[in-house]
């Protein structure tokens, strides 16, 4: 075997000249570099075969009539292992067999007589090669919607909008590869960049390597223009930056970056696919955000949040696990609303949501239950680790200083705990079942009773089941 290198730019190809004379293989080698072709040679058709099975050849020339083996019978070899290997028969006989017959009876892409010269030789390899990109480009297409089939299950999860948006950084990272990436959404606040489009901003949300700081002065001025070109015409655009626009049907809902992507124009197809899907999702979990979300506080509102924790309690007993529940009572929220009005209250509100929301581990659910009073569900919480989370939070509450028309407004909060143990499905099914003043919530709501009969601003624990307001299990 030998390789030959040439001035030539490279082709990315590599192709096997398969001949017994020498001479004649030494003139296709010489002929086929200058094309920027890699080249190895085999000169019978034992050591053809054996070359096809260790390396990598796109195109194989192969003489008819060589000793021990014939060019049929390599090509019969080859193709029990190898269906995309493109092949173009060699014949020093013009008479030898019809070129149709030849391409009808074996799987080869040419069938060339010798005594035609090299250009036409050279019509075949190109001929050849370009079938063979021909085929790549449809097997990465079809290895790339496979791909998306695969992530769409994940990206069409409900989940909060910021997992999802790193998910899409992931799977496009998947797609194409990169160094760095960000999305970028409409609405948000913080640092943002004038879209050019009816007053709109654009920030960054979600970002990884030189974009993880979600800072608009780590784009570079021309990236900065291609996300304005995306948001103004709606269109993809490639090269040493991708820039993804995010189109919900005709509704651009954010762009995505891409820096130093490792593949480019052959996957324009793949990606416009593929942020379809993304678009389609990100706009399902801002619906359900909204449908399922109180606006004041940021918490789920009461009847998602009951539905979570029937879920919660269910597979908690499936896993052996405990849950805990928190119920937080705002304490002399009437004094606020009477002295400083109903806006000042909405301000207390959602100071105090914005600061829950800070304190809860990602798999805990806050909700607004009513009113004042607010809940959260703890998974895979037993009653120690309930009261630490407890007074983590009324520690945080209590230092909150929120401003409001000149004066600094403070309030404390009375929180009830409460945990259901480990237990089986069916007690679980059966307890979730049972009257009101019964269940895991019932419990935690009897609690900040407990705690405003103390003197307010404490975590009372019900220990055990009991009538509201009896007192029993504190």
């Amino acid at each position: 075997m030998a390789r030959i290198r040439t001035l030539a730019p490279p082709s990315g190809h590599t192709v096997l000249v398969v001949d017994d004379d020498s001479e004649l293989r030494a003139t296709l080698i010489q002929l086929l570099s200058s094309d920027g072709h890699e080249v190895i040679e085999a000169a019978n058709g034992a050591d053809a075969v054996q070359l096809c099975r260790h390396r990598t050849v796109h195109l194989m020339l192969l003489d008819y009539f060589m000793p021990g083996m014939t060019g049929e019978d390599v090509i019969r070899q080859v193709r029990t292992f190898d269906t995309e290997l493109q092949i173009v028969l060699q014949t020093g006989y013009a008479s030898e067999k019809p070129p149709r017959q030849m391409m009808r009876d074996l799987d080869i892409q040419g069938y060339h007589d010798k005594s035609e010269g090299p250009d036409k030789l050279l019509v075949w390899v190109d001929a050849a090669l370009k079938t063979f990109r021909h085929m790549q480009a449809i097997q990465a297409s079809r290895s790339g919607l496979d791909y998306i089939l695969k992530a769409t299950p994940e990206l069409h999860r409900l989940q909060p909008l910021d997992d999802l948006l790193k998910g899409v950084l992931l799977q496009i990272q998947g797609l194409i590869g990169f160094n760095s990436a960000c999305v970028a959404t409409f609405g948000n606040a913080g640092d943002a960049l004038e879209s050019g489009k009816q007053g709109q901003t654009i920030s960054i949300r979600v970002g990884t390597g030189r974009f993880a700081s979600r800072v608009w002065g780590n784009l570079t001025e021309h990236e900065q223009e291609l996300v304005h070109d995306a948001v103004s015409t709606g269109e993809c655009r490639l090269g040493a930056q991708v820039v993804l626009p995010l189109k919900a049907g005709r509704r651009l809902i954010g762009v995505v970056l891409v820096d130093n992507p490792v593949k480019l124009e052959s996957d324009r197809h793949l990606l416009e696919i593929f942020a379809a899907q993304a678009a389609v999702a990100i706009e399902n979990v801002r619906l359900y955000t909204l449908a399922t979300t109180d606006d004041l506080t940021g918490l789920m509102i009461k009847w998602p949040w009951l539905n979570r924790l029937s879920e919660t309690v269910l597979l908690a007993a499936r896993g052996g696990m405990a849950t805990s529940v928190l119920v937080l009572d705002l304490d002399h929220f009437k004094r606020i609303n009477d002295r400083y009005g109903h806006l000042a209250g909405d301000r207390v509100l959602r100071a105090v949501g914005t600061r829950l929301r800070e304190l809860l581990r990602t798999t805990d659910v806050g909700g607004r239950y009513g009113g004042e009073e607010l809940v959260v569900i703890l998974p895979q919480t037993g009653e120690a680790g309930c009261l630490v989370i407890a007074e983590r939070v009324r520690s945080a509450i209590e230092t909150l200083q929120i401003p409001w028309e000149g004066r600094t407004l403070a309030v404390t909060v009375s929180i009830g705990c409460a945990t259901l143990s480990p237990v089986g499905p069916e007690e679980a099914v059966s307890l979730q079942a049972q009257e009101p003043n019964m269940n895991l919530l019932a419990r935690a709501d009897a609690a900040p009773y407990a705690a405003k009969r103390d003197g307010r601003n404490r975590v009372a624990q019900n220990t055990g089941p009991g009538p509201i307001g009896s007192g029993v299990g504190f």
